[in-house]
This record gives C-alpha cells, structure tokens and sequence, in this order.
C-alpha cells in the first residue's frame, strides 16, 4: 500500500521571532535614572555659581592718577588746580594736571581686576575734560566721582566709581583771547656772541588767557624764540630756524606759529685792553668787621684784561669806564683757616647789564689771599 504525498496546501508553517533582551530589572532602571538627573543638576549648579560669580558686582579701592584737562577746541583754560591737599597739582605738557586721588570702583570681578592691570601698564590713562557747558570761567568745584562716571572709558568697561578721596578739588578757569602783534624776541645761548639776529615774522598773534590780556597792552612782553641749531660758522644773511615758546612770562599760551624763521649776521669782532682795575674783596656779611685780607707778598691788588666783542659795545664799556666793569673775589670761612700758606683764587669779572657779547681774552687770573680774624698774630 502506497503513503499519500503530502499536499502544498497541506503543510504547517511555524512562523519564529527573533530573541529579545530581557527587560532590566525595575531597580536597576530607576538608579540610572538618578544617576543622570544628579549629573545634569550638578553641572548646572556650577554652570550657575560661575555666572553668578561672575555677575556679582564688587567694590575695590585703587590708587590712581588721573588729568584734568579741557578739550583742544575748548575755549576754557585751566589757570591753577588745587589737588585736595592744599597744593598746586603739576600741569602737564599739554596744559592739563595731573591729580593723585583714592578711587573706590565697582564693577564684576574680572572688570575690576583688567581695570587694575590696565592702569598699572599705563595702557589706561583717565581723563577728565572740562566742558564750557558744564563749567564758567573763575572758581569752580569738581566733586570728583561725578567727573570720573562721566568717563566713556569706564563706562564701556562697565565700571562706576562710588567714592573719591579727595572728594572733590579747585579748579580757576579763563577763556583764551587773542592778541594781535606779539612781539618776538630771540633767546640767544650763552656761547654764541658773534652774530646778530633778525626774526621773520618779528610780530605774531598769540592766544593768551583773559585775564592778563589788559596787564599785557599796559606792559607788553616779548615771546621768545629758540633758536634750533646754531652753525659753527655764521655767514651774512644765514637762515635758521627756530621753535616759539609756549610761556609768556609765568603763564601758559597758544602762538598762532610754532617756528619761525631767523636770518643771522655775523659781526665783526674786536679786542680791547681795559685796566688796571682795582680787585675788590667780598666777604660773608658776618665775617665783614671781624676779618682781614691778608695778600701774598708778590699779590697785584691791580689787573688789566684784554676783552673780545663787537666794537659797539667795547666803545660803550671803555666810555662807562669802571662803571660798566669790577674784578673782584669771592672768599669764605674756609680761606679763615689757621694757615702758614696762601690760597690762590679766581679773579672774576662783573659787566654792566646793557653790555653783550663781550668775553674775556686773558686766561684765568688768580691771586694769592688768606683770612685772619682781627687779633690773630
């Protein structure tokens, strides 16, 4: 007997799945959990105490220099400058002053401590500009944290000042005017005798403070000038250059001219003999009466010299006679001294005051002289 094939239709499909972790326990999920919520929470917290570090606004005090200074298109001028402690604060090259102050700052921490540095290096230097719309000409008060919080630079850095000692400083202000026709004068080195000079232009406008405009048109002062370099050799009409002084007198102006030009003449000069001229003695004012000049033996009391200069001025000085010219020597308590010998001493040279350019010829002349105090063998 023959098995019956099985037919398609016949036949058991057995569908399998594939296999699938088992589950984790229910405690060990809800640790992992914990786990992960703790470590977000803790990063946060210190995420949070940074920033709030950070952010938390403190105070520090410094000691700082800061300038009072008026802006270069101002009409103000700052005359004198009390610093709180009863002195002149110094003026600076450019006209202001410079003020030493205890400054109490606020700002983050990391603000403060760049602010500190910053200023330590010098690459911070703070200003206070005076404003015509703020401040008029006179006496006037700045209260101290009030001028330095108007600062943009502290203001940018977001720092702001609480306190200030001194609190407040005194400040005299004017106004700059012009004046027409200053005139120019040269100031010539002292080894330079052997030209004279003529300034182009002799006059200029100069900007000077309101209140010594009227003093200066009653008793005019000349501007001087500098001369830059001065040649070995001065050649007729010779030009040179030469910078303005910005000082008229005691007080700080604005020469509409910064240099001017300087044509030089050379002039002749001549030699003259002058003398004998009696040597004169000066002595302290509490050795005079109480001393007397012993003179070496061979010692000249007389000495003649022979000057060098123009001839104009040679002719003014030989007309004036010993008017315009005294030899003398200076002696002190050290030439008082118990001495069996002489001290040699320098005869000097005194000249009248309208006498220029007139030098000695002669080598140095000396003579021999000692103290002795009246009644001493």
């Amino acid at each position: 007997m023959s098995a019956t094939p099985i037919q398609p239709e016949d036949q058991v499909h057995i569908q399998t799945k594939p296999l699938e972790p088992a589950p984790p326990k229910k405690g060990a999920k809800k640790l992992l959990s914990m786990g992960s919520t703790f470590l977000t929470v803790v990063v946060l917290t210190c995420l949070l105490w940074i920033w709030a570090n950070q952010a938390q606004l403190l105070s520090q005090n410094m000691r700082v220099v800061f300038t009072v200074a008026t802006a270069a298109e101002s009409p103000l001028i700052i005359m004198s400058l009390e610093d709180g402690s009863g002195k002149e604060a110094p003026e600076t090259t450019a006209g202001g002053r410079k003020v030493t102050a205890e400054i109490t700052f606020k700002a983050t921490r990391s603000r403060l401590r760049e602010l500190q540095s910053d200023l330590l290096s010098g690459e911070l230097e703070l200003f206070v500009y005076l404003s015509e719309r703020v401040y008029l000409p006179g006496n006037q008060t700045i209260i101290v944290a009030d001028a330095l919080n108007a600062n943009d630079k502290l203001r940018d850095r977001g720092v702001s000042v609480v306190s200030a000692e001194p609190t407040e400083i005194k400040v005299v202000l004017d106004t700059w005017v012009r004046v027409e026709k200053v005139k120019l004068k040269l100031k010539k080195p002292a080894e330079t005798a052997n030209f004279q000079a003529y300034i182009d232009p002799p006059q200029i406008v100069v900007q000077v403070p309101a209140s010594i405009k009227d003093d200066l048109q009653v008793n005019p002062q000349p501007l001087l000038v500098k001369l830059t370099h001065v040649p070995d050799k001065i050649s007729p009409n010779l030009e040179v250059s030469a910078t303005v002084s910005t000082k008229l007198g005691n007080h700080t102006v604005r020469p509409e001219r910064s240099t001017v030009k300087v044509i030089l003449q050379p002039i002749e000069q001549d030699k003259e003999k002058l003398g004998p001229l009696q040597i004169r003695v000066c002595l302290p004012p509490d050795m005079i009466g109480s001393h007397i000049v012993e003179w070496e033996e061979k010692a000249d009391k007389m000495v003649e010299v022979e000057l060098i200069g123009p001839r104009v001025e040679l002719n003014k000085l030989k007309a004036a006679g010993k008017e315009k010219i005294m030899a003398f020597i200076v002696l002190g308590s050290t030439h008082a001294e118990p001495t069996e010998t002489y001290y040699t001493v320098p005869v000097q040279f005194w000249f009248g005051e309208d006498i220029h350019q007139v030098k000695l010829v002669d080598p140095e002349k000396t003579v021999k002289v000692r103290l002795k105090k009246l009644g001493e063998k």
